[in-house]
């Protein structure tokens, strides 16, 4: 019986040692994903302090889509 628990803890041991070592790979691809895909972001579609009227200088008309040339 004791040489049965003993196997048993040994089986789960291992078995802890793999999941940890699993979850450490997953963690580590995480992060270089996350750092891959920070690089790619172009952050200046992120400026809303312009419209696309202002950045093309035109005026778009909502309700057929048509552009004309901004009156300044």
């Amino acid at each position: 019986m004791e040489e049965f628990t003993k196997n048993i803890k040994n089986l789960f041991r291992e078995k802890i040692n793999i999941v940890i070592i699993l979850l450490l790979i997953v963690l580590g691809l995480n992060i270089y994903g996350h750092i891959k895909l920070r690089k790619k972001i172009d952050h200046r579609y992120y400026n809303i302090t312009k419209s696309i009227e202002d950045i093309h200088q035109v005026e778009i008309n909502t309700y057929n889509g048509e552009l004309k040339p901004a009156k300044h």
